[in-house]
């Protein structure tokens, strides 16, 4: 995470870059911005903690104006409202009438003036900065089975945070995690991918893991990733039956365009089973299918369930438990990270269903995933897809 150094004195700035130099951070992890032009344009950066000058030029060359204000309302529309801030100035005289403004955006006014005093405030938000963990990607899985794959196909680091158990990771040379949900089910998908979202900042989020399938539509042991997503259970229940008013969430353009490509690269099946050790594979090979999710609370073991589910939307490909409630957490985000979700079908929802295409469909899953990350990384190596900040 970066420092971003807002200051238009060079003699100034140079004081407190040597000063932050002497607590260990390295020059490149220091963002220097003179002006307004170049605080937006860094913005796009993930911002761990702020220094901010109250009185600086809108572009170079400019005058010096008070803008203090209009820099925390850029870092907040920016999303970075979990940043540390401080204001380093040489006017204390304007700090009264200022304060309550500053202090309402956590923001730590420093007289520059005496230097004990700017020193000791900035030295604590330095010690919080390196307390502080980001993430460029996080996968999530709802069962141990679905994430014990990654085990062998990356060098992990297993660590408890905020009660979510990860398995640390590096795909491509970024730095990610996996996390493992408390639970099955959407509640526990949508409650614990926000905070993940809040906390570790990705710039990707990704679920892997097995999924049931619409007989006819797809086959056992076919990898299906999430084009569309809708949840089945929302509407309402009248005299007549239930109404439903499904809520879909699509795949960004240029993110379902990436993996389409992806996919239709000669032998990409046989990739992902590459490696693959188990005894059991599906009897039918299936190509990799851009599909409709469908996500509900209830494990689904009965056909008739399973016909009253297909008969909401006649392109439904799969059915899961918690997909919808991952694309929410991240539609809902300020963030709005990049999300990516691909699970292989395991069963029909029949009755006879058993688990011996369960680790077949995690490791396929999983490979598929870690390629994405690789390639979405490679096409959006600022971790931004233009497409969705271009509203």
């Amino acid at each position: 995470m970066k420092i971003m150094l807002i200051e238009d004195d060079k003699i100034k700035a140079e004081n407190i870059t040597e000063y932050i130099l002497s607590k260990g951070i390295d020059r490149d992890s220091i963002l220097f911005c003179e002006n307004l032009a170049e605080v937006s344009t860094g913005l796009k950066n993930d911002i761990g903690l702020f220094i901010i000058d109250l009185k600086l030029p809108g572009a170079p060359d400019g005058r010096a104006t008070h803008s203090g204000k209009t820099i925390l309302q850029m870092i907040v529309k920016s999303g970075q409202t979990n940043a540390s801030l401080i204001a380093i100035s040489s006017y204390p005289t304007e700090f009264p009438e200022l304060r309550h403004d500053y202090e309402s955006h956590g923001c730590v006014l420093a007289d520059y003036s005496d230097p004990s005093k700017w020193e000791t405030a900035l030295d604590h938000l330095l010690v919080r900065l390196k307390l502080q963990v980001r993430k460029e990607f996080i996968i999530f899985c709802a069962l141990r089975e679905e994430r014990k794959p990654y085990v062998s196909l990356l060098d992990s680091t297993r660590e408890t945070r905020f009660g979510v158990e990860f398995m640390d990771v590096t795909i491509g040379g970024r730095r990610g995690t996996i996390a493992l949900l408390p639970q099955m089910g959407l509640v526990n998908a949508a409650v614990t991918a926000a905070l993940c979202i809040d906390r570790l900042r990705p710039a990707l989020v990704c679920m892997s893991g097995i999924c049931g399938g619409f007989e006819g539509r797809t086959n056992l042991g076919q990898l299906v990733f999430s084009t569309m997503v809708y949840e089945y259970q929302t509407g309402k229940w009248a005299g007549d039956g239930f109404k439903q008013e499904p809520y879909q969430i699509k795949i960004e353009h240029l993110v379902g365009t990436m993996l389409k490509a992806m996919v239709d690269e000669d032998n990409f099946l046989s990739i992902l089973e590459n490696g693959f050790s188990g005894d059991y594979r599906a009897s039918t090979r299936s190509e990799v299918l851009p599909g409709i999710f469908t996500s509900g609370s209830a494990v689904i073991a009965q056909e008739k369930f399973m016909n009253d589910v297909a008969a909401f939307h006649r392109k439904v490909h799969a059915l899961d438990m918690e997909i919808f409630a991952i694309k929410r957490a991240v539609e809902l985000s300020p963030r709005k990270p990049a999300c990516i979700c691909a699970k292989t079908v395991v069963d029909l929802g029949l009755e006879n269903k058993d688990d011996k295409l369960h680790p077949y469909g995690s490791y396929i899953s999983a490979k598929f995933i870690i390629k994405a990350i690789e390639r979405f990384f490679v096409e959006f190596s600022d971790g931004i897809v233009k497409e969705k900040n271009s509203h």
